[in-house]
C-alpha cells in the first residue's frame, strides 16, 4: 500500500504530456526536487494529438456538481495570479441560452458556496441589450516549459507497452523504438489511449485492463473566420453556450486569435477490434493528423452538427462567417465523468491520472497537486473516493459528453474512412 513514506529521491515516468501529465510532472519536480521525473509523449511539446492542445479552452466554474465547482474556483485563482498561466487567461464572461434549468442550478450553487459573482438571469431582450456584440496550446507549453526549467526531462519517444514483471510490478515502459525506460513509479496520463495501451501490454490479463471504467470518445470542433468589419460586434462578447436540444454547443470569443471556435457537445466512440485480446474497444484514430485541424471529417459532423452550432449561436447577426477547419478532440470519458486519480490495485508502482471526460482542462494548474497527494497518501477522503479506480460512479459531473453513437455510424464516414486508419 502507498504511504506518506514515499521517497523524495524516487524516479517517476509520467506518460502523456496533456493537462494531467504536464501538471503532474511540474508539481512532482517542484515539490520533490531531488526526484527524477521524465515526461514522455510521442512528439515535441505541446503535442497536437493531446486533448489539451487546442486553439482555446473555457475556464469556468459553472458546475451543477458543487464538488467540481469548488475545485474549479480554486483553479481559477491560479489562472488569474500565477505567471505560468496568467498570460493565457482572458475573462470574457459566459452566456447560457438554454431551457433546461442549467444556468439557474449553477447560480444556486455559486450562492451556496458563498462565491462572490456577477451572474444573473436575463431575458432575451436584456441579453441583446447587454451584449452588443486561445491560447490553450500556449498555456500547456508554458506549464511543460516550467517543468523542464525545474529539472523535468522531456522525452518525445512513443510508448509501445508498459514493462510489467512476473510479480505484477510495473518497472517502466518500452518505447516504440525498442528501448526500455525504468522508474520506481509509472503514472499513466495517456487519456483516450489508455485502454489500448493496457491491452497491448497484457492482452489476456483482464485484471490489468480498464474494462468499463472509461471509454475513448471524440467530439467535433471547428474554427471560423469573419470579415474585419464585423470585429466590433465581438468587443463585449462572452462565451456563448446554447444548451437547447437542437444545438448543444458553444462558441468561444476571438480573443486574441481573431478566430472563432465552436464545439458540439455530442460525442462518439471509434470502436475497433483488438487482435491480441479479442476485445472490441474504442480507440482514437492511429493517424496523428486526425487530432489536428483539417477537413477530413465526415460530412455528418460538418453539416448536421457543428454547422448547426454556428447557425444557432449567431444566426444572421454576424455577416460572412466562414468555417475554416475541423478537429476531432479525443478524451477518455468515465460513466459519471469523475476523473481517475489512483494507484492500480492489481499492479504495483502503476498509477492513473486521467479520464478528463472533456472537462479537465480548467484544472491544469491544480491537477498535479492532487496526483502528488494521491502518490503520498494524503489525498482527502472525498477526492480519493470519487477518483478511485473502483467506485460506484454515482451522480454525473458533466453528462453532455457521454458518447451516444459510433464514428462509423455518422453519415459520410466512408468518404473519409482512409484518414482514420
Amino acid at each position: 500500500m502507498d504511504t506518506k513514506s514515499s521517497s523524495a529521491h524516487e524516479s517517476y515516468l509520467v506518460l502523456g504530456a496533456g493537462c494531467f501529465g504536464a501538471s503532474t510532472a511540474y508539481h512532482l519536480k517542484q515539490t520533490l526536487p531531488a526526484s527524477s521525473v521524465t515526461l514522455l509523449d510521442r512528439g515535441p511539446f505541446p503535442n497536437p494529438s493531446a486533448a489539451g492542445h487546442d486553439l482555446n479552452k473555457i475556464i469556468r466554474a459553472d458546475y451543477q456538481d458543487i464538488f467540481y465547482m469548488k475545485l474549479a474556483l480554486e483553479a481559477q485563482q491560479y489562472w488569474r495570479r500565477d505567471p505560468i498561466y496568467r498570460p493565457y487567461y482572458h475573462e470574457s464572461g459566459m452566456l447560457y441560452a438554454e431551457d433546461k434549468g442549467m444556468a439557474r442550478a449553477n447560480l444556486d450553487n455559486l450562492n451556496a458556496v458563498g462565491e462572490k459573482h456577477h451572474a444573473e438571469i436575463l431575458t432575451p431582450e436584456e441579453t441583446r441589450a447587454k451584449f452588443d456584440g486561445g491560447e490553450a496550446d500556449r498555456a500547456l507549453e508554458s506549464v511543460i516549459s516550467a517543468a523542464v526549467k525545474e529539472g523535468v526531462i522531456y522525452n518525445s519517444s512513443g510508448v509501445s507497452t508498459l514493462c510489467i514483471d512476473e510479480s505484477a510490478i510495473c518497472t517502466g515502459v518500452r518505447t516504440e523504438d525498442g528501448a526500455e525506460l525504468k522508474a520506481n513509479r509509472v503514472i499513466l496520463c495517456t487519456g483516450a489511449w489508455t485502454p489500448k495501451l493496457l491491452l497491448d501490454t497484457a492482452p489476456h490479463n483482464k485484471a490489468l485492463h480498464i474494462g468499463d471504467r472509461m471509454v475513448a470518445a471524440g467530439a467535433i470542433q471547428c474554427t471560423a473566420s469573419y470579415p474585419p468589419d464585423q470585429m466590433y460586434k465581438f468587443k463585449s462578447m462572452p462565451v456563448m453556450f446554447n444548451g437547447c436540444d437542437h444545438t448543444e454547443g458553444e462558441c468561444i470569443p476571438p480573443t486574441p486569435q481573431k478566430m472563432l471556435k465552436f464545439n458540439y457537445e455530442v460525442s462518439f466512440t471509434n470502436k475497433e477490434f483488438h487482435d491480441g485480446s479479442g476485445q472490441t474497444i474504442s480507440v482514437p484514430p492511429a493517424r496523428l493528423d486526425q487530432s489536428t485541424w483539417s477537413q477530413a471529417v465526415p460530412q455528418g459532423l460538418k453539416k448536421d452538427e457543428i454547422h448547426t452550432v454556428v447557425d444557432h449561436v449567431f444566426g444572421k447577426w454576424i455577416d460572412g462567417i466562414k468555417i475554416e477547419d475541423y478537429r476531432i478532440c479525443w478524451d477518455a470519458v468515465t460513466p459519471n465523468q469523475d476523473f481517475i486519480i489512483d494507484r492500480h490495485p492489481n499492479c504495483k508502482n502503476l498509477y492513473f491520472a486521467g479520464a478528463g471526460s472533456f472537462h479537465s482542462w480548467k484544472f491544469l494548474p491544480t491537477l498535479g497537486k492532487y496526483v502528488l497527494d494521491m502518490l503520498q497518501g494524503t489525498l482527502d477522503a472525498e477526492k480519493a473516493s470519487r477518483w478511485a479506480w473502483d467506485r460506484p460512479n454515482q451522480g454525473s459531473a458533466l453528462p453532455a459528453y457521454v458518447p451516444r453513437r459510433d464514428l462509423k455510424e455518422i453519415p459520410g464516414y466512408e468518404d473519409v474512412a482512409k484518414h482514420f486508419k
